[in-house]
């Protein structure tokens, strides 16, 4: 049987064993680290505040867009901050991170063991043991182990801040697109409107003997095409408004709204490339991750590089003989690293950390390469848009006034005024098709700088992971 000694010795042990794993405790609570990515969210609009949607359901309603009123810009990304699942995801990863930072700053859980023996040969007591272990080498351990983990938690709040830049690039693309598509089905419905008024003239002449029979068919077959071109129009629209639903996480809304704003909208955009240059070298997340990749690599290059010392454990016992003498025995466990001195784990880990470097420089270079490549195009579409306005635009609408009037006063062939009125139609399309590539390329370039053109929001904070957050609780809307 146990002695009133061995039953106070127990609790001391287990005691002792709690307070030492309380002391190293942080918070679980991610509120700093999701508020720090509703920050980076800034870059992507200054009128729409991330950390007030997040605190909404992903599928509630969402208080920027009621599903059909005319749909902007802003109202398309604050639906979408909100009601994306992918973006929701990333916060989910935050705390994860968060969660697994915590428990790598934690010391190895004790180990407590017991026994109590039967004597079997008639002597009196009985031999009785009480030990706790507690492992030593996560001192020098953890220090990596955390480091790692923290660089792994900025990663997370990077790539949440990103998730958000690129889902605001193709939120205001497809609302473009929503834009373009509108404006082509207008130009479909004027000109079918125009070939059904000229058929209507065409018959009146036809009738009149003025004309021949062929060109009333010529008319008509101009309308079929007018009307099949205004079918594939709306079908285009439908499609730009599907896609464009989905990305804001509301698949479900309905379809009769119309988008509004300007394509593309007047962005104040540098045009030297090597202040471009510059903003995406500061703004870029998707390289501040890889750089985050290179310190975790670090630290674990580091904690490998613990392998070469002894594992060390510390332990003390209690014991009781059989003649019921009892006593306290302290002592260590060192395991010496002979056979496996680390080595293998170090050269594993110093090609992890070269592989990081190297992931770090290729999104260094992709990101110089898209800010170029963007700007390029950024620059050629409005090349195309100038020329339409300017020369081609004008040229098409003064050619189809005057075949108009000429055709009307018979001085013209109805295939020449047919003629015009194509070529008018297709320079407008032609305009819009174009200022929907200048939407695409300043999209695309402002997430190729880190998304915005304000040096001061693009720059990439320096996350301080704190053991208690300072960020005010909040409760959820």
């Amino acid at each position: 049987m146990f002695n009133s000694s061995l039953g106070r010795t127990a609790p001391h042990l287990l005691i002792s064993s709690a307070l030492l794993t309380a002391s190293g405790c942080a918070s679980l609570d991610a509120r700093d680290e999701i508020a720090a990515a509703a920050d980076l969210s800034r870059r992507v609009s200054s009128n729409v505040d991330a950390a007030e949607l997040w605190r909404l359901p992903v599928e509630a309603d969402s208080p920027a867009w009621d599903g059909t009123s005319p749909l902007t810009y802003d109202a398309a990304v604050a639906v979408a901050l909100q009601s994306n699942p992918q973006l929701r995801q990333t916060l989910s990863m935050i705390r994860a991170s968060r969660a697994h930072w915590v428990e790598v700053g934690l010391p190895p859980n004790p180990t407590v063991s017991f026994g109590i023996g039967v004597a079997v040969d008639s002597m009196a007591g009985a031999p009785a043991f009480v030990q706790g272990l507690q492992m030593l080498s996560w001192l020098w351990k953890n220090p990596h182990r955390v480091a790692a983990a923290e660089a792994d938690l900025r990663a997370a709040v990077f790539a949440s801040g990103s998730m958000c830049v690129d889902l605001m690039a193709r939120t205001r693309t497809q609302l473009a697109a929503v834009l373009a598509a509108q404006e082509l089905l207008e130009f479909d419905r004027q000109y079918a409107r125009i070939a059904a008024h000229t058929v209507q003239l065409v018959t009146a002449q036809v009738n009149a003997g003025e004309i021949p029979q062929f060109e009333l068919d010529r008319a008509n077959i101009d309308l079929a095409r007018a009307e099949a071109a205004q079918v594939d129009a709306q079908h285009q629209l439908l499609q730009a408004k599907l896609e464009l639903l989905q990305l804001m996480g509301r698949p479900e809304a309905p379809t009769n709204w119309q988008a509004s704003g300007a394509l593309p909208p007047e962005w104040v955009i540098p045009d030297d490339e090597l202040a471009l240059l510059t903003l995406a070298s500061t703004g870029r997340l998707d390289v501040a991750i890889a750089a985050e990749a290179v310190h975790s690599a670090a630290a674990n290059l580091g904690l490998a590089d613990t392998q070469r010392f002894p594992e060390i454990a510390a332990m003390v016992s209690w014991r009781r003989s059989f003649g019921d003498r009892q006593g306290v025995v302290p002592g260590a466990s060192i395991t010496i690293p002979i056979l496996n001195n680390g080595d293998p784990a170090i050269a594993r880990q110093a090609a992890m950390l070269e592989s990081a470097r190297l992931d770090l420089l290729a999104a260094q270079e992709k990101a110089q390469s898209q800010v170029r490549v963007d700007l390029s195009r950024l620059r050629n579409a409005r090349a195309q848009v100038n020329n339409l306005r300017s020369s081609q635009l004008d040229s098409a609408r003064s050619a189809y006034t005057r075949s108009e009037a000429s055709w009307k006063a018979g001085e013209a062939n109805l295939n020449t005024f047919l003629d015009t009125q194509r070529k008018l139609i297709r320079v407008e399309r032609d305009l819009v098709r174009q200022s929907f590539k200048v939407m695409e390329a300043m999209c695309s370039l402002r997430k190729a700088v880190g998304g915005s053109f304000d040096a001061d929001l693009d720059a990439v904070p320096d996350i301080q992971i704190k053991r208690r957050p300072e960020t005010p609780v909040q409760k959820e809307a």
